[in-house]
C-alpha cells in the first residue's frame, strides 16, 4: 500500500503535486494549502496543522518553506503558521521534505530525529526548475515592454542552470545576449553556445544601451555605479534569492523599472513546477523505504 503523505502550505504547485502523487496511488491530506478550482474535486480538504502533523509520518512543506518572518509559506489560505512549531509538532522520526531551512528549524530537525531533505538543493530539480523560470523571464519581459525581443539588446548575469536555459530562449527569439560569468570555463561556454561573454567583474561595457538585464546571481553585482550606465527606461529583472544583484530602492529611484521575480516556477508554470516536484520526489532512493 502507497503511504500516506501530507502537504503543508505552499502555492498552486503545490497542489499540482499533491494531484501528480494522487495519480500515482498516495493518500494525500492538505493542510494550510487550498487546491486552485480546476483540482477542488481531485483532492481532499484542507485540515488544519494542530490536526494532522501529530500523525503524519511523511510530510511536503511548501517549496520555497519559509519566509523572513518564521513563518510557512502559506500564500493559498489567510492563517499563518510559525514553521519551528509545525516541526515540533511532528511525530520524532517523520521523513520530511522542503526547501532551505533556517537555522532554528535545522536545529529542531536534528532535536526530533526528522530524516529531512532540501529539495531546492537536489541538482535535478534544480535542472527542471531552471526551465519554468527562463520561460517566466522571458514572459515577463514581454508583459514589461513595448517592443519585441526580437533584436533587443539583454544582459544575463550569471550562467549557471537558470541563466543558460535563459539565454538560450533569448537568443532563440532572436534577441541579442550578453552573458556575464566569473570563471574563464564559463566564459568559454557561453562563447561556445553563441553568445557574448563579458567578464561579471567588467560589466560596464555591456550595460551601455541594454535594454533588460535578467540576474541570477544572489549577491550584489548591480552597484550604483553600474545601474547608472543603464539607459534610463532600461528594465532590470530580479530572479536570484536574497540578497539579489541590486538594491531596489536604488535602481526605483533612478528610475529605472525594477521588477522582483523569485519563484517563478511556482507562478509562470505550477502545473509543470508541481509535476516537477513529483517526478524527482518519486526519485528518490528512500521514497520506497
Amino acid at each position: 500500500m502507497k503511504r500516506t503523505v501530507t502537504i503543508l502550505g505552499g502555492d498552486e504547485r503545490m497542489a499540482w503535486l499533491a494531484e501528480s502523487l494522487r495519480r500515482e496511488g498516495y493518500i494525500i491530506r492538505l493542510a494550510a494549502l487550498l487546491p486552485p478550482a480546476p483540482l477542488k474535486n481531485r483532492l481532499p480538504q484542507p485540515e488544519t496543522p494542530d490536526r494532522l502533523l501529530p500523525e503524519s509520518e511523511t510530510v511536503i512543506l511548501a517549496v520555497p518553506t519559509v519566509g523572513p518572518d518564521g513563518m510557512l509559506r502559506t500564500p493559498t489560505v489567510p492563517e499563518c503558521y510559525p514553521l519551528a512549531e509545525c516541526l515540533r509538532r511532528l511525530p520524532e522520526g517523520a521523513m520530511v521534505l522542503g526547501g532551505t531551512l533556517p537555522p532554528d528549524c535545522r536545529k529542531i530537525v536534528e532535536e526530533r530525529h526528522l530524516a529531512y531533505t532540501d529539495l531546492l538543493a537536489l541538482p535535478e530539480l534544480q535542472e527542471l526548475n531552471a526551465i519554468a523560470t527562463a520561460e517566466g523571464a522571458v514572459a515577463l519581459a514581454m508583459r514589461e515592454q513595448n517592443t519585441t525581443l526580437f533584436d533587443m539588446r539583454c544582459v544575463v548575469l550569471g550562467y549557471g542552470r537558470c541563466g543558460s536555459a535563459l539565454c538560450r530562449r533569448l537568443a532563440a527569439l532572436g534577441a541579442k545576449v550578453t552573458a556575464a560569468a566569473r570563471r574563464r570555463e564559463q566564459l568559454a561556454r557561453i562563447y561556445a553556445d553563441g553568445h557574448t561573454p563579458c567578464d561579471i567583474n567588467k560589466l560596464s561595457p555591456a550595460l551601455d544601451g541594454c535594454e533588460v538585464v535578467f540576474n541570477t546571481v544572489p549577491a550584489p553585482v548591480l552597484p550604483e555605479e553600474l545601474l547608472r550606465r543603464l539607459p534610463p527606461e532600461a528594465l532590470v529583472v530580479e530572479l536570484a534569492s536574497a540578497p539579489g544583484g541590486c538594491d531596489a530602492a536604488v535602481a526605483e529611484a533612478m528610475g529605472l523599472r525594477y521588477r522582483n521575480a523569485p519563484g517563478l516556477p511556482g507562478k509562470a508554470a505550477p502545473r509543470t513546477a508541481g509535476e516537477y516536484l513529483g517526478q524527482v520526489i518519486r526519485g528518490l532512493p528512500h521514497w520506497e523505504e
